[in-house]
């Protein structure tokens, strides 16, 4: 039998991440492992496989991992239909509107999340140029490159520093357990005990792991995640709630021979 891989995001998420899985009783990766350059590392049955945390939706939404570990705002910015049985308690944020002091309406946004961007837009109604950026997107409003950003936000420091305004929530985000839907349906025993038992330390208080900082640059927000979504938008609103095909595996995709609807 092929170990089961699972895509762990290397950075801010990935103590955490392990100290998950370790509290459901894996062998995870150990701290001289993860001081090596390797990359993959195979521990009872399980491959545990680090990538950037943007690309973990991909290798699970392609196959190439069976499971992972991905923050809300990379599932939505990448149109990953992967299943989210489980949300973890750390690492959680927001994702914010901010704005440069008496800034004009918005025409020119910043953003590491364009595809967000983009769809937020749509929902109110705006049309705005989104100027993609892969780090620093305060800096952005702070030097009038834009007037606006779309960013993550934990404390809200760092737009305080700058003497930024944050306008509107776009998201709460948090890290999910996501599934590829194909791995579901070919593996169902083992992803259905993978899902049991994360699951049951996921009702953990936060603060089971190492820390909680955001897991891109800023963040915790409260409650279950709101995240904005194309399938659900609010013309009143920015937010909305996550798309039910896409939260938890139906009972009966492993047996239908087709998959979720």
């Amino acid at each position: 039998m092929n170990p089961l891989r699972i895509a762990l995001p290397k950075g801010r998420l990935q103590n955490d991440a392990l100290a998950a899985f370790a509290a459901a009783g894996y062998d995870i990766p150990n701290d001289d492992d993860l001081r090596s350059r390797r990359l993959v590392f195979v521990r009872d049955g399980i491959e545990w496989i680090f990538v950037k945390d943007g690309d973990v939706p991909v290798y699970v939404e392609h196959g190439a991992a069976d499971a992972g570990v991905a923050g809300l705002d990379q599932i939505l910015e990448h149109e990953s239909t992967a299943y989210q049985p489980v949300e973890f308690p750390f690492g959680r944020c927001r994702m914010m509107l901010i704005a440069a002091p008496g800034a004009p309406p918005l025409t020119k946004v910043a953003t590491k999340y364009p595809r967000i961007t983009r769809r937020f837009l749509e929902a109110k109604q705006l049309r705005a140029e989104i100027v993609p950026l892969t780090g620093s997107v305060e800096l952005a409003a702070v030097l009038n490159l834009t007037s606006h950003v779309v960013d993550l936000v934990e404390t809200g420091e760092t737009v305080r520093v700058h003497r930024l305004v944050m306008q509107e929530l776009i998201a709460e985000i948090s890290p999910r357990l996501i599934v590829g839907r194909n791995a579901y349906r070919m593996e169902s025993k083992r992803i259905r005990d993978l899902i049991r038992r994360v699951e049951l330390r996921s009702t953990e208080p936060p603060g089971f792991g190492t820390a909680q900082p955001c897991h891109t640059n800023e963040g915790p927000g409260s409650g279950t995640a709101q995240p904005f979504d194309r399938t659900t938008e609010h013309r009143g609103s920015g937010t909305a709630r996550p798309p039910d095909r896409t939260t938890e595996p139906p009972a009966s995709a492993a047996n239908d021979g087709k998959g979720a609807l």
